[in-house]
């Protein structure tokens, strides 16, 4: 039976060597760990509100999936602000950013994926938002879209800012 723990941004560390291995292997778009970690993970645990959710079967990852509270002044935020500015003026700020969700090939399929985005986004209210792929094919869309996320504009051909209100 997979598990799902959540973890804060402290503890997350002693998960870094198996997320960023799942993580590798799903989206492959670091050249190694440590470009990862300064990148990205060490940045993203020290945010407030950050959560880590993973799903462990017997101890080994199988999937995991991470966000915290966003603000005007990060990255993604400040694209969304750029790129689509009357999303940004009403969803922007005070906001959770779902910000990745990796499930390992062999545990796919499974339900993995929607308990994770469930644990992920338990007990938390108010807007919620994500980036992913705009097409509609694609797993991870199909999964948001199951969850009640809905499409707010395009960042460009291929990415798209999607929300959610928690109630």
């Amino acid at each position: 039976m997979t598990r799902i723990d959540i973890v804060d941004g402290e503890a997350a560390t002693a998960y870094a060597a198996p997320v960023f291995a799942l993580y590798d292997t799903v989206f492959g778009d670091f050249p190694d760990e440590d470009a990862w970690r300064q990148q990205m993970y060490d940045r993203h645990r020290a945010r407030d509100g950050y959560r880590l959710a993973v799903a462990l079967d017997d101890d080994q990852l199988v999937g995991c999936a991470w966000g915290y509270h966003g603000d005007h002044g990060q990255f993604w935020p400040n694209l969304v602000v750029r790129t689509l500015p009357d999303v940004a003026a009403e969803w922007i700020g005070g906001h959770f950013e779902f910000v990745e969700l990796a499930v390992a090939p062999a545990a796919r399929r499974r339900g993995v994926g929607h308990r994770l985005h469930d644990a992920l986004l338990e007990g938390l209210t108010g807007r919620a938002l994500l980036g992913t792929s705009s097409g509609d094919d694609d797993p991870a869309v199909r999964l948001y879209r199951s969850r009640g996320w809905r499409t707010l504009g395009l960042l460009d051909a291929e990415r798209q800012v999607m929300g959610l209100v928690r109630p």
